[in-house]
């Protein structure tokens, strides 16, 4: 699937960690909203990519409960259609991503 996080062309990636596609389901909450799952398409230290056919405004604060992890607080930097790019407030530690995107790799 092509969407928002598709990295730029021609090598022009700004990420401060390494990108991986996955496929995952998550818990995801707004804050004072009841959890839902959403499907997580690709995960970094930094943040990842879900579907989901609610709609968050770029801004919104979140929390996200990866297979295996506590739930984490991430905001919503990019949003397109039902594609949305986050952004974690306490980035994972590059071990815990590195497991994850290999245990969850597509």
């Amino acid at each position: 699937m092509s969407g928002i996080g598709s990295p730029p062309p021609s090598g022009q990636d700004s990420r401060k960690s390494r990108r991986e596609a996955i496929n995952a389901r998550a818990r995801f909450r707004e804050v004072g909203a009841n959890p839902y799952e959403v499907e997580i398409e690709d995960l970094s230290a930094t943040g990842f990519r879900m579907a989901s056919y609610a709609r968050p405004r770029v801004g919104t604060r979140i929390w996200v409960t990866l297979p295996g992890l506590q739930p984490l607080e991430a905001v919503v930097r990019r949003s397109e259609g039902n594609y949305h790019g986050c952004e974690f407030i306490n980035p994972l530690h590059p071990s815990v991503a590195e497991h994850l995107q290999t245990r969850l790799r597509r």
